[in-house]
């Protein structure tokens, strides 16, 4: 029986009014009832039903469903949102399902109004000179980060103490050196006693001394005090660990 009406829905055809100042279409082009529905989506429309409960229904078409045969109207007096065919959210409005077989005839009052946004947007041109330029500073940073990098076997006490003298000189690695200033050369194991000035330099070497002893127990004493902190956090984590042991076992 749904078969049959829906086949009955499909191909039947009724008369369908134009706003004005749109161009009459012949009868001959006349297109089933649910097709031309379909084609309303998003459009003001007037549906006068048959009798024996004959009315006239305004109404914005949210859908026509082939599969249900049914009509929905948005019969908001509100202008709703713009409806499509591919729109997955109801607009709110209060609305109205009319069996598609009860439709004898509908009128277009009005198109659906047309997107604000541009349907062919101006895409916007790329600086490619501003991107080689960006990839070549990441890269100059990467190997810059590199090259702060110690050689192979640098503890990371003697890394630390070289960020620390790089964060106020001029600091590189020269070999297993580490040369400040272009003028300070630190041999291992980096204290103040392996610090001495580079082949035909002149500078305060005493002073720099000063300063390598400073870093180097400041860094020793940071260290220490991150490696007493860690296995504190250890030891807490596993005595809680043991009294909820002891605790479920009591």
């Amino acid at each position: 029986m749904a078969t049959d009406a829906k086949r009955q829905n499909a191909g039947a055809k009724v008369p369908v009014a134009l706003p004005k100042g749109e161009p009459a279409q012949p009868a001959a082009s006349s297109v089933p009832l649910d097709i031309s529905l379909q084609q309303a989506i998003g459009s003001k429309i007037r549906v006068t039903t048959t009798a024996p409960n004959q009315a006239s229904v305004e109404g914005i078409v949210y859908t026509a469903d082939p599969l249900t045969s049914l009509l929905v109207l948005n019969t908001s007096p509100a202008p709703p949102t713009n409806v499509n065919s591919a729109s997955l959210v109801a607009p709110a409005g209060a609305y109205r399902l009319i069996p598609i077989s009860q439709i004898s005839s509908f009128q277009l009052l009005s198109l659906p109004p047309q997107p604000t946004e541009n349907p062919n947007p101006v895409l916007n041109a790329i600086d490619v000179n501003a991107v080689q330029a960006r990839l070549a500073k990441n890269i100059s940073l990467e190997h810059a980060a590199q090259a702060r990098l110690g050689p192979k076997g640098t503890t990371p006490t003697d890394q630390a103490l070289f960020d620390a003298l790089s964060r106020t000189h001029p600091a590189r690695w020269v070999g297993n050196n580490m040369l400040i200033s272009d003028t300070y050369l630190i041999e291992k194991p980096y204290n103040a006693a392996n610090v001495r000035l580079g082949e035909g330099r002149h500078g305060d070497l005493e002073r720099m001394r000063k300063v390598v002893d400073m870093e180097r127990s400041k860094v020793t004493l940071k260290l220490s005090k991150n490696l007493i902190d860690g296995k504190m956090a250890a030891d807490n984590t596993s005595g809680k660990g043991m009294a909820a042991g002891i605790k479920k076992g009591g």
